[in-house]
């Protein structure tokens, strides 16, 4: 994809810094993402949305900030997420993604 292109992309931003729960997570993702009400809200899922069914190409912003003590736990959780938009963006073009921690 060349630079062209992502300025026809669709921009995203997905801030978890004030989640408190894995399932907030998902919801945002569902909801910024535009995903379908049957999205599974797990890893699998998100996989199967970002490289077949969300719009693309799309520049992705992941925020992660945490700004409590629950958020804080949701760490390792979030990284697996930052891992599934990554290889995404390695392996279909498709994706530009930025992380913000």
């Amino acid at each position: 994809m060349n630079s062209t292109e992502y300025l026809h992309s669709k921009d995203r931003v997905l801030d978890f810094s004030d989640c408190k729960y894995l399932g907030e997570i998902h919801e945002l993702i569902k909801k910024e993402l535009e995903l379908p009400q049957f999205y599974g809200c797990n890893l699998d899922a998100l996989w199967d949305a970002v490289t077949g069914i969300m719009y693309v190409p799309a520049n992705i912003k992941i925020i992660f900030k945490p700004k409590t003590a629950a958020s804080m736990k949701l760490t390792e959780e979030v990284e697996k997420i930052i891992l599934v938009f990554q290889e995404a963006e390695e392996e279909y073009k498709q994706i530009k993604l930025t992380v913000e921690k």
